[in-house]
């Protein structure tokens, strides 16, 4: 799994590349509220830039209760990704 935060785009391209490397067949990307944008920007880098053959095999989206005093939703993205 590849938790996606505020970093540019092409370092979870690279810890994705990683993980393939190793040998994992898929990997779920995973990002919550202003950040799902740069999950998905990632997602789209690795399918044409490096793997054209990549699968996006399932999306899921919800939002998540965070905050200890007062609770509030997050929106939340998985996607998954094999190739």
């Amino acid at each position: 799994m590849v938790i996606v935060g505020r970093k540019k785009a092409i370092r979870y391209v690279t810890a994705c590349i990683t993980l393939f490397n190793r040998g994992q067949k898929e990997i779920v990307l995973r990002a919550r509220g202003r950040n799902i944008e740069n999950c998905i920007r990632t997602v789209m880098l690795l399918k044409k830039g490096f793997y054209s053959e990549l699968k996006i095999r399932e999306v899921a989206i919800g939002s998540d209760m965070v905050g200890r005093g007062k609770r509030r939703y997050v929106s939340y993205m998985e996607i998954v990704i094999g190739r």
